[in-house]
């Protein structure tokens, strides 16, 4: 339920009530996200549609329908809600069929802000903790997939931080429903680990190649040799240009410093290690198990949320819509405006049609 009050008008008549219910919030972009300040309260762009009952004297009859207001919040939205079409504070994006998939950050949040469903004193308030009111369905495989070694997990691992993973949840979270915590969820993970062990190896091996070559601020006179570098370390790893590896590689080169999310989620350095680099690529494996999961089951409502907030506009920017499957192969239709500066239609072609 969200209500909106108007102010009493200056002669003292009470202003209208809207009470909508059912409420399905239209997902936001990749400008709302660039600027906002996710650690402070903030004013959202909300649009959506649900039941509507307005309320002037007498109660008006529901109806279905569209709306477009703003939240003036009191909360901070540190976590963030990825959703198909874009991003949403995390409570926002649950509906009572969404099924929650939290990264590792986002499950030690919980665990450190709520003790039994309440949250602990002294802690500004964040949408993620109107998870307590309600039963939302959480499935923990990102958390166990990742791992705590910063490589992939063997099976033994992987029960360990199902476990972990399923005891911390219950303790910030009792009214929660653990999806896919059980024995087949867990052989559901460790078919993920291995079907993409090779894969990960040759991304690893293309991240520490190109590292030194991406770290540095990139000129303008400097693009045509560094994209070429980039195309034929893919073509030697194996790794189609259309991957999300590649692609944060282009962004990381084509984005003017500070402002590309790419090369936050790249986390480059100098001593740049197969560990880093694996680091980066389970928070790209968390976005391409979500599309994935959007192409293999079309009507569930999913919500990838994580406190990256790189990852964040990384996926908004890349703004992916029309996820399909065939033949074991996802597609999706990416745009370059967000995260690929100065690209022209003939290299995105290029580069998406691998």
């Amino acid at each position: 339920m969200l209500r909106i009050k108007e102010h009493d008008s200056e002669d003292g008549k009470p202003g209208r009530i809207l009470e909508l219910s059912d409420v399905e919030f239209t997902p936001l972009g990749f400008s709302d996200l660039k600027d906002a300040k996710l650690s402070k309260p903030m004013t959202i762009p909300l649009q959506g549609h649900g039941t509507i009952v307005v309320k002037i004297g007498d109660e008006l009859p529901a109806q279905s329908g569209h709306f477009h207001t703003y939240l003036e919040s009191h909360f901070t939205s540190k976590a963030i809600g990825l959703v198909r079409g874009g991003w949403l504070p995390s409570a926002l994006a649950v509906t009572n069929e969404t099924i929650v998939l939290p990264d590792r950050c986002i499950v030690a949040q919980l665990k450190a802000r709520m003790q039994n469903g309440i949250v602990r004193d002294n802690l500004e308030k964040d949408f993620i903790d109107l998870f307590a009111d309600s039963p939302v369905r959480i499935n923990p495989m990102l958390f166990v997939l990742e791992g705590d070694a910063r490589t992939n997990p063997t099976s033994n691992q992987a029960l360990a931080q199902l476990n972990e993973a399923a005891a911390k949840l219950r303790a910030a979270l009792p009214k929660a429903i653990l999806v896919a915590a059980d024995r087949n969820g867990l052989d559901g993970v460790l078919g993920l680990i291995e079907e993409s062990n090779r894969g990960m190896t040759r991304k690893e091996d293309f991240l520490l190649r190109l590292a030194p070559s991406l770290m540095s601020p990139v000129g303008k006179r400097r693009l045509p040799s560094l994209w070429d570098e980039i195309v034929v370390a893919a073509k030697d790893y194996e790794l189609p240009t259309s991957s999300l590896i590649v692609l944060a590689a282009m962004s990381s080169m084509l984005m003017p410093n500070g402002s590309s999310p790419a090369k936050g989620i790249l986390k480059l350095h100098s001593g740049y290690t197969r560990a880093d680099a694996y680091n980066a690529l389970a928070d790209l494996r968390a976005l391409e198990i979500l599309m994935c999961l959007f192409a293999i089951f079309p009507n569930q409502k999913l919500m990838l949320c994580t406190a990256d907030k790189d990852l964040a506009l990384f996926w908004a920017g890349l703004d992916a819509s029309n996820f399909t499957i065939r033949e074991r192969v996802v597609s999706a239709n990416l745009t370059k405006a967000n995260l690929f500066p100065g690209i022209t239609d003939a290299q995105w072609h290029s580069l998406l049609s691998a």
